[in-house]
């Protein structure tokens, strides 16, 4: 397993019959992956990777599931010691992976404390979001959409409608995407979250040190949270001690907005819908 170009664990599949092909659909959106037709794998515990780590960095880019032939990183493998994976199967998760239907989702954020009338925005906006998506996946668009019609035609209309104003909102300011002020005028010591969005589908696993670093640049000292997305998937960092967590503290899928995800873990859709209201931020 590799996040990015970083080899994060050894594994290996059991032979018995009753860990073969599984489809599961707790799966359904693993940070925004659907992987519900499902394989056990026994991790190795307390294995150093050591050289094994680097083996991708400077590899050509490699998709995302893909079969290794390199010599090197098979003999490495091999040499394994079994007793690495001389352990039984953890437990499976159990989280409600379900997703809300649409009387679903305006009850659980009218019971958040979400007014009327931003609830019917939000909805609107998610569903317009959802068919976007769908169709750009489509034969009939028969391109990918830009960044910028990612930020105007998908995460714009989301974030006016969980109540954050045009005058709020600033596009492509000082090279960030997407900024969003507390109050006007849109100067620095008013920023309070970045966005940094990029094509649908584009991985997003590297991109947070980009809004990193302008964050760093610009000053923004105010800035509670960092967003990345692909307009189908929307993540959210938070910070600690000056210093930005690498994993998402919130999490939605525009496409299966669920009542709980496996990862990132302990995120929703609700939870994270009303963490990026203006009010909340």
């Amino acid at each position: 397993m590799r996040f990015g170009k970083e080899v994060i664990g050894v594994g290996q599949v059991p032979q018995a019959k009753d860990n073969q092909y599984s489809f599961n659909e707790t799966f359904r959106c693993v940070y925004g992956w659907d992987l519900c037709h499902c394989r056990r794998v026994i991790w190795a515990e307390r294995y150093a990777l050591a050289d094994l780590a680097g083996v991708y960095q400077k590899a050509l880019q490699k998709p995302s599931f893909t079969q290794i032939h390199e010599d090197h990183i098979v003999r490495t493998v091999q040499t394994i010691d079994s007793s690495h994976f001389d352990r039984p199967l953890k437990g499976m998760p159990n989280i409600n992976s379900a997703v809300y239907s649409e009387e679903e989702l305006g009850l659980a954020l009218f019971r958040a404390g979400i007014s009327h009338k931003n609830i019917d925005d939000i909805v609107r906006a998610l569903q317009q979001a959802e068919q976007l998506c769908s169709w750009y996946w489509s034969e009939h668009c028969g391109r990918s959409p830009t960044e910028n019609e990612i930020v105007s035609h998908i995460i714009l209309p989301l974030f006016l409608g969980l109540g954050w104003s045009h005058q709020q909102i600033a596009i492509q300011w000082n090279r960030v995407d997407m900024a969003f002020f507390k109050r006007t005028p849109t100067k620095p010591q008013n920023c309070i979250m970045v966005l940094e969005a990029k094509g649908l589908g584009k991985g997003l696993g590297e991109v947070l040190d980009q809004p990193k670093a302008y964050v760093k640049s610009l000053g923004l000292k105010n800035v509670k949270y960092i967003l990345t997305t692909d307009g189908a998937n929307l993540f959210v960092y938070g910070q600690s001690n000056n210093e930005w967590h690498q994993n998402p503290i919130a999490y939605l899928s525009i496409r299966s907005l669920q009542k709980e995800y496996i990862l990132p873990k302990k995120t929703n859709a609700i939870d994270t819908l009303v963490r990026l209201q203006p009010s909340a931020v």
